[in-house]
């Protein structure tokens, strides 16, 4: 089932590679541009008073932040485009790149327990840039959102946004995981970004059961995010 449906998939892949001048025309860079200014805009006013939302303002918030991850990829992907138009990216580089994408696309598919493939890069760059296993962030995410599929990422005792951070915590330990100039815990990069942030706070380096024990003050947390990431694939 899933070879007839590649198939499909990969003709029509192929057919942007060769076409990029008629796809290319079927987007608007300035308003791209524009309209991730007024996202931007409407996220920082939402985000400064986001201690006093209500549980559907704070829904609503999580899908404008998905919006504006949705338009950031837009734009770069248009910017790609145009930067091939140009010349600034050879026919053969574009192939490569493309190649090394489809041929990398097995490292993301886990055996046990699924992992977004959408978050997969989120989670090592902020691994990396810590000191902080991969699979633990995920692990994390799953266990406290089931990755981000909860309705409104609020608990019952205050924890918010995508990793679920008491908001003391998050104000002390947040970043800014995507560059944009904002940190919120209701984006999905800061939130990743900042919970390795804490965890390489806590020592995870020398002491992971210890780290992980400071994000949720538990035993039995500490066991379950440590065998959820084991039955992630490396």
């Amino acid at each position: 089932m899933r070879k007839r449906l590649l198939i499909p998939v990969l003709c029509s892949f192929l057919f942007v590679l060769q076409n990029p001048i008629a796809k290319a025309e079927e987007l608007d860079l300035p308003t791209l541009q524009n309209e991730q200014k007024e996202v931007k805009k409407q996220l920082k006013e939402a985000i400064a008073k986001q201690d006093d939302l209500s549980k559907k303002e704070q829904k609503e918030l999580v899908k404008l932040n998905q919006r504006y991850s949705s338009i950031v990829a837009k734009r770069k992907a248009l910017e790609k485009a145009e930067s091939f138009l140009n010349g600034e990216e050879t026919k053969e580089e574009t192939k490569k790149r493309f190649s090394d994408t489809i041929q990398n696309w097995s490292k993301v598919v886990v055996p046990f327990r699924s992992v977004p493939v959408e978050y997969k890069p989120i989670y090592v760059a902020a691994g990396e840039r810590y000191g902080v296993d991969w699979k633990v962030l995920a692990a994390i995410h799953s266990i406290e959102t089931s990755f981000s599929n909860i309705s409104t990422m609020v608990s019952s005792v205050g924890a918010i946004g995508h990793m679920q951070f008491m908001p003391a915590t998050f104000k002390a330990y947040g970043v800014d995981g995507n560059g944009d100039g904002q940190i919120s815990p209701w984006n999905i990069e800061d939130a990743i970004y900042s919970a390795a942030n804490y965890l390489a706070a806590n020592n995870f380096k020398n002491d992971q059961r210890k780290a992980i024990w400071h994000y949720n003050h538990a035993d039995w947390y500490v066991n379950d995010v440590l065998e959820t990431a084991a039955s992630f694939i490396k």
